[in-house]
């Protein structure tokens, strides 16, 4: 989806329909594409933060629950991954933000539900031994994977995807994601800023203004 003139609740609307699903007819992952002349790393950091407010507000509107950090870094990563949901709550979003880069990428998306509900004559039987580090032959998840290219020196990218593991009190359906490195040159950088979401109970106290500001305002890269 590329970013013309929408506000960040218009944004944030869309995002909340396609990643916070309840079922496969929806994909559970949001592609956005902004423009790079119109922003700078600020900028573009200030717009994940402010989107994960509003996401959280339709969070609480719908489940009852709101959104609050598990992690919230910037890093420089050029390593292909197996397809896995990040270490977090049962229930969680991820919301990775793409600097402009030379390095030739992509991230790779596998509908776990949608292949446990095809491959699998009871599907609980997947869901009962789900692993979240997917280690079988990823061929099988061929019918069920979306690529999306990163590569682009005029645009930033943010991914917003349903991190959420099969679990029996979670509300809404994940999704297997892998990053794939076509290009690796250490000489170059491909920065990556990321959010681990978890979805928590809206009283819970948190401590997300004190780590927002610090995200914001950093030039820290983690290896």
């Amino acid at each position: 989806m590329k970013i013309e003139g929408e506000t960040i609740k218009q944004i944030a609307n869309k995002s909340f329909q396609a990643v916070f699903r309840t079922t496969t007819e929806t994909p559970g992952f949001i592609h956005l594409v902004f423009r790079k002349k119109e922003l700078t790393p600020y900028e573009f950091r200030s717009i994940m933060i402010d989107l994960k407010k509003e996401l959280s507000k339709l969070s609480v509107s719908k489940f009852n629950k709101k959104l609050s950090y598990h992690w919230l870094v910037r890093f420089d990563q050029q390593v292909t991954t197996p397809f896995h949901v990040d270490n977090a709550a049962d229930q969680s979003i991820l919301m990775l933000g793409y600097e402009p880069s030379a390095i030739k990428s992509e991230l790779h998306i596998a509908d776990y539900y949608t292949y446990a509900n095809k491959a699998f004559e009871a599907p609980e039987d997947y869901f009962n031994n789900f692993s979240p580090v997917f280690k079988d032959n990823e061929d099988v998840l061929l019918p069920f994977i979306s690529k999306l290219k990163l590569v682009n020196m005029n645009n930033y990218f943010i991914l917003i995807i349903n991190n959420s593991s099969p679990k029996p009190d979670v509300d809404t359906l994940g999704v297997f994601h892998k990053a794939l490195i076509i290009n690796k040159d250490l000489n170059k950088s491909r920065i990556v800023n990321s959010m681990v979401l978890n979805v928590v109970q809206k009283d819970q106290v948190t401590e997300d203004e004190q780590r927002e500001n610090s995200f914001l305002n950093t030039n820290l890269i983690s290896k």
